[in-house]
């Protein structure tokens, strides 16, 4: 191997990319910059700090199903190559929501967003899109109405792993003087 192919492998190997990590409790990410091409059972063990990963799950986002131990993490190709996953030791996560006084029921993987999840209620419920535009989940028994980027996993607690929405109309706020 001549010196310019020692560069090129050398430069290859230390790739880093960003990973957001979005986790049960926590609805905002944590950044963690990683070597391009880390396992997820590698990446599982150091966002567990070398402690115990039997039982924990990584998620693509939207994904639903886990990505499995010998999966190399890759940047997605966009400016900056990061990456959003979510860590869970939720496999799926159940999901009703209600709408008008009827439920729709299914499980998602922990990393689907609440926009993904939404917009398959809608079609549950036959709602046209002019119709959806004017509705937001909620929370069920809260006021809590979170943001269509949070992952269903951040809402969920294991070992229930599931998670109840009512489908409102969006809150508006008039101008005032």
């Amino acid at each position: 191997m001549n010196g310019h192919q020692g560069r090129e492998r050398s430069a290859k190997m230390t790739t880093h990319i960003d990973i957001f990590i979005r986790r049960e409790d926590e609805r905002d990410p944590s950044r963690h910059q990683v070597h391009e091409g880390i396992t997820v059972e590698a990446l599982k063990i150091h966002l567990a700090g070398g402690g115990e990963v039997v039982g924990i799950f990584l998620f693509d986002e939207d994904s639903d199903e886990p990505l499995h131990d010998g999966h190399e993490i890759r940047g997605h190709g966009d400016v900056h190559g990061s990456r959003i996953l979510h860590h869970s030791r939720c496999r799926h996560v159940h999901v009703v929501v209600r709408y008008a006084g009827r439920p729709a029921e299914r499980s998602f993987g922990p990393g689907s967003t609440l926009a993904r999840i939404k917009d398959w209620a809608e079609r549950e419920f036959g709602i046209g899109a002019v119709d959806a535009a004017e509705l937001s989940l909620q929370l069920s028994g809260t006021t809590d109405r979170p943001d269509e980027t949070v992952h269903v996993g951040s809402l969920a607690k294991c070992p229930d792993c599931r998670v109840v929405f009512d489908l409102l109309p969006t809150i508006r706020v008039n101008g005032g003087i």
